[in-house]
């Protein structure tokens, strides 16, 4: 009886040890899960963080001109990731969204569901159906098939545009019903010289003698550069480059390189994103400018650092600037309807500048 009741206790103790072990591997497990969701949940910050961030605001005009090309682009597709679209046209995902709000409460009088254009997001996912009112016979007149027309040729040459997409096609089968002469106007939008120099140096690595025309010290300067990227904004074309010159990165206005040249020496290819283009410079001083309404031209035409909304109407914009005599300027431009908030130096700026401007007039004058 004893030795039953030793192997009985034996018996026992084994199936104790054995549950500890499986709770001890079943706690092992859940320890070992709750960091891996954590790291996908970091790896989701860091995508988010890396997104290209963009210069300042978009104005409206570019927020149409871009869906003008990417209505028809998801139209065709009809079901799309958001975060494939965004990458297709170079937006972030919350941009993207934005623009696609506005488009589905665009439509054509009366206004009712059925002539609005039929574009909504679901589950991470972009869905676009052809809305009802262009699935019907469109009658245009002369005027709106001459207006169409341009405005179709204009957004062709939109980066991301489709040359063989259905836009391309709509202009084709538009061309024979346009008027008589119509097909000798031509939409060109305006280019700028060495842009596609500077594309193939990015490409290639060789850097680039220049000759840059800076207003701001109204000097010359021949400089080495190493170009990086080259971009469009607001309708201004920009190279990023390592400047040999002063050490540091720079970001160049292409329409101010008044002479360029390849010097034969290569340096190693190396890609910048968006965010790490030098606009906000930290060495770069800092104002705060509380713009009217009258002109709020310079919230949508420059960067600014940001942004407070006030109840008149008004904006208190904290920018950078790269010398006293371009802030001059622009506060000369603006009139009455700029500010200068901060710093207090800055203050008097304005009429400064209009001093300094009559004076030089009424030097020439006599």
């Amino acid at each position: 009886m004893a030795a039953k009741k030793r192997m009985a206790k034996k018996t026992v103790a084994k199936k104790t040890v054995a549950k500890k072990s499986v709770t001890k591997k079943s706690v092992t497990k859940k320890q070992t899960t709750k960091p891996a969701k954590k790291s996908a949940a970091n790896s989701t910050r860091s995508a988010q963080s890396t997104r290209p961030a963009r210069r300042g605001p978009r104005s409206a005009a570019q927020r149409v001109s871009g869906l003008l090309v990417m209505l028809p682009w998801i139209m065709q597709r009809q079901r799309v990731k958001i975060s494939t679209m965004a990458r297709q046209f170079n937006l972030s995902e919350a941009e993207l969204v934005e623009d696609l709000q506005m488009a589905a409460v665009c439509g054509v009088p009366p206004y009712t569901p059925d002539a609005l254009i039929d574009v909504y997001m679901d589950d991470g996912m972009v869905i676009a159906e052809v809305p009802l009112v262009f699935s019907r016979p469109l009658k245009l007149s002369t005027a709106e098939l001459f207006a169409v027309s341009v405005m179709a040729q204009t957004a062709m040459q939109l980066p991301g545009a489709n040359k063989k997409g259905p836009l391309a096609s709509a202009l084709a089968k538009l061309s024979p019903l346009m008027p008589a002469g119509a097909e000798t106007i031509k939409v060109q939008l305006p280019k700028t010289r060495y842009v596609k120099e500077l594309l193939v140096a990015v490409e290639t690595g060789e850097r680039q003698e220049i000759e840059y025309f800076s207003p701001a010290s109204l000097k010359r300067t021949t400089r080495t550069v190493t170009p990086r990227k080259v971009f469009e904004d607001s309708g201004r074309w920009y190279v990023a480059a390592d400047d040999h010159l002063s050490g540091e990165d720079r970001v160049f206005r292409v329409d101010r390189i008044e002479k360029i040249a390849g010097v034969q020496i290569f340096d190693q290819l190396r890609e910048v994103r968006d965010d790490e283009l030098p606009w906000f410079s930290e060495s770069l001083q800092q104002v705060t400018l509380r713009v009217r309404k009258q002109a709020r031209w310079i919230v949508e035409s420059y960067p600014y650092v940001s942004r407070v909304d006030n109840k008149d109407g008004s904006v208190d914009l904290t920018m950078s600037i790269t010398s006293k005599h371009w802030l001059g300027r622009l506060l000369l431009r603006a009139g009455n309807g700029v500010k200068v908030v901060k710093p207090a130096e800055h203050k008097p700026l304005a009429s400064q500048t209009a001093q300094s401007v009559l004076a030089r007039y009424q030097t020439t004058a006599s």
